[in-house]
């Protein structure tokens, strides 16, 4: 018993509300009840016979001891040590970063080699068991750092890495893949992982990396960096990089090959991104094996045996009388009272998500309310719409591109009297989808009453130097109905979203 204590002692600290509590039930049976309000205070003990007997008070002892228990058992109370075997990721993982010139292009911003920097890091940030190694390649391949667990170091020799550091330029994934795989076999490792970051391999640097690949067993990944648009590479003295005919180099991204290099090794393939899903789903693979992990000799640690637990055995029979008695329900009350205004339509928001509840207020006609609460840019422009809200409605479609998108904005500009940027969104979608029904007819609904407004600035210039014109009243009411037809139409597409 001298070696017992508390894993988790700031429990304890639930004492003194369970007192509050056994005070406050105390004095409420103190209370006589109703029978107070109409009954004189000398008469009460003859009428309330029996209630102060000594067996009335063992709820509050059975509330009293299970309280007790309770916070005993979530305080952590623990007597014994086991000794448990340490044990250590075997994990090797190689990153071979490609420092050929190509990877100065600024097809992604600030450079594709600043941003595969950065993404170095934080792959090594997240290796936190293992062991990492560093290669750099280029026409030839380096050791930065060999296999460590010491991932803090390698992410000091990052920021220095540079095209510029390489003798010669290249690209040679085949040597890069061979380097890795000799840094695993010096580290007593048969098969282990490389991470290849590369902005693209040719057709026979693709044959000659998978060679490799076969000879030593070891599975592949790659973390290609750039975009398929590619970009200039910029010279420090000014101006691009151009090649030997005078043209300006233009490094494009290939995909294919670094897919099929990443398939046939049985690794992964994924292009750079903006967070983090790119490496978690290429670190995935590397710690997804359990048989990676061994222990270390002569290395335990003591881990405490909690012996809560077998207090909240003692707590069943004490719950199953208090249900019986109805006190559980007493007690949740006085703990958890309800608030003042309850509603039922509350409750709904326990099953619901955002979204949905979101839609419901939209079904409801509450758009204003759905427009806050929608998460998904096009729903959220759909209920600013049905606000009146067409300003918000262009806002929120910002930054989407897709052809609903643009209808959608286009009804929007119309509403707000933007008719000629309208009638070139509607364009564009029949541009994209020919044939679009609801986009042609409000296109040409906009056009006639664009040429409608242009014939009564005519009129009304003619108005201006003749007099009044009796054609001006006819006018205005085909461009009324033809604005009433138009608004119809947006309102029945929106609805259909």
């Amino acid at each position: 018993m001298d070696s017992c204590q508390l894993l988790r002692p700031d429990w304890l600290w639930l004492l003194l509300p369970l007192m509050l509590l056994l005070l406050l039930l105390k004095h409420r049976r103190r209370q006589t009840g109703s029978w107070g309000a109409v009954c004189d205070s000398q008469l009460l003990p003859y009428i309330l016979q029996g209630r102060e007997s000594k067996a009335s008070r063992w709820p509050l002892f059975v509330t009293a001891l299970a309280g007790l228990l309770a916070i005993l058992a979530l305080s952590g109370p623990v007597c014994e040590q086991h000794e448990q075997p340490v044990f250590r990721d075997q994990s090797a993982l190689v990153i071979a970063l490609d420092l050929s010139r190509s990877m100065d292009s600024t097809d992604i911003k600030p450079s594709r080699l600043v941003r595969a920097r950065l993404k170095l890091i934080d792959i090594l940030k997240q290796r936190q068991e293992g062991q990492t190694a560093l290669v750099v390649y280029a026409a030839q391949s380096f050791t930065v750092s060999p296999l460590t667990d010491d991932t803090d170091t390698i992410i000091s020799l990052v920021s220095s890495l540079d095209s510029n550091m390489m003798p010669q330029q290249g690209s040679d994934s085949a040597i890069a893949i061979a380097r890795s795989a000799q840094l695993l076999q010096q580290a007593g490792i048969p098969k282990g992982d490389i991470l290849l970051i590369s902005d693209g391999i040719s057709d026979a640097q693709l044959q000659a990396t998978l060679k490799e690949i076969k000879a030593y067993q070891h599975r592949v990944s790659v973390l290609s960096v750039g975009t398929t648009e590619g970009a200039p590479i910029a010279m420090r003295d000014g101006g691009f990089l151009k090649d030997k005919s005078g043209a300006i180099v233009i490094p494009k991204l290939n995909e294919t090959p670094l897919q099929q290099l990443a398939r046939q090794a049985n690794g992964r393939y994924h292009n750079i991104s903006a967070d983090d899903s790119d490496i978690n789903y290429l670190l995935d693979i590397v710690t997804a094996e359990g048989e990676s992990n061994e222990i270390i000799d002569g290395l335990n640690t003591d881990q405490w045996q909690e012996e809560g637990p077998w207090l909240l055995l003692l707590l069943l029979p004490l719950a199953a009388l208090a249900f019986r008695r109805g006190y559980l329900v007493v007690i949740t009350l006085l703990i958890m009272p309800l608030p003042g205004d309850v509603y039922a339509a509350e409750l709904q928001q326990l099953w619901l998500n955002q979204n949905q509840l979101a839609q419901k207020r939209l079904q409801q006609g509450n758009a204003e309310q759905a427009a806050e609460l929608f998460n998904d840019p096009e729903w959220k422009a759909a209920a600013y719409y049905r606000a009146g809200q067409y300003q918000q409605s262009i806002n929120a479609l910002h930054d989407i591109n897709s052809t609903e998108a643009l209808y959608n904005k286009g009804n929007a500009l119309a509403k707000l009297g933007n008719i000629q940027e309208a009638i070139n969104a509607y364009d564009e979608v029949l541009k994209r989808q020919p044939g679009h029904e609801d986009a042609e007819y409000n296109r040409n609904l906009l056009k006639h009453k664009q040429a409608d407004q242009g014939q009564e600035k005519g009129n009304e210039s003619q108005q201006d130097s003749e007099g009044n014109n009796p054609q001006q009243q006819g006018e205005g009411q085909r461009s009324d109905q033809a604005e009433s037809q138009q608004q119809q139409n947006q309102d029945g597409q929106q609805q259909q979203e």
